[in-house]
């Protein structure tokens, strides 16, 4: 049985934190989330590591022990709830007490990453839990939402119901327009039949419909002639 996390546990992974600062990659990383100060500069994979430490050694007492903190602290806390081994049913809470610390676009995506929904049961329970987030007005609640769906849920059983939940996301913020772009686009990477027909209603804001065939258009799985057919459906943007 792992040792259990302690107090002084938490201290040697601020100071781990600290030992693998890189100075360059932390001014590169900050020009890429806007508005977020990187307190040490620690790589991903490295934030990876450590969180798959904790989790071998003792997930529930480092969550009990720690506290919301620097950005890569909230990066390993958020890999942590999302990778412990509990039952999804346990798990779901600790991920509703995470939502509130996500405050860019990285730690969301991240954190939609580090989950492993394998188990029919745990997809069901995930998938029940994201319904009302696809509503929700809080930019990173809705943002998670459709980054689960696109990461864990376009395929044959959910597609039908993915293009109507993504359909009515109507949000204003910015990293939901982006991210149901985003899902859009894997949509018809996966379902081109399925999705084109919501493309073609052109029911979608103008900044989304036109941002989903952008990154459509980028994918290296789609034709060159689907691509050019994909540009009839693009809107004029509204002026100011």
């Amino acid at each position: 049985m792992s040792a259990a996390f302690t107090p002084q546990d938490y201290q040697d992974i601020l100071a781990q934190l600290a030992g693998l600062s890189d100075e360059q990659y932390k001014s590169f990383h900050q020009g890429l989330v806007p508005g977020v100060v990187l307190t040490y500069g620690v790589r991903v994979p490295q934030l990876r590591q450590m969180a798959r430490a904790v989790i071998r050694q003792d997930p529930v007492g480092f969550l009990a022990v720690t506290r919301p903190g620097s950005y890569e602290e909230n990066m390993i806390r958020g890999l942590v709830i999302a990778g412990m081994k509990l039952p999804m049913e346990e798990r779901l809470p600790l991920v509703e007490s995470f939502l509130p610390l996500i405050d860019n676009w990285a730690v969301c995506d991240i954190f939609c990453g580090g989950f492993s929904l394998k188990k029919p049961e745990d997809r069901a329970l995930m998938w029940a839990f994201l319904q009302p987030l696809f509503r929700d007005s809080r930019e990173y609640y809705a943002r998670f939402a459709a980054v689960m769906l696109l990461s864990y849920y376009v395929d044959p059983e959910h597609i039908a119901q993915d293009l109507a939940l993504l359909e009515a996301m109507s949000q204003e913020p910015y990293y939901v327009r982006m991210a149901v772009a985003w899902a859009l686009s894997v949509c018809y990477v996966k379902f081109p039949g399925e999705t084109l027909p919501l493309l073609q209603r052109q029911s979608l804001a103008p900044f989304t419909q036109n941002k989903t065939i952008q990154k459509i258009r980028e994918s290296r799985r789609v034709s060159p002639e689907d691509k050019a057919m994909l540009n009839r459906y693009k809107v004029p943007m509204p002026r100011g």
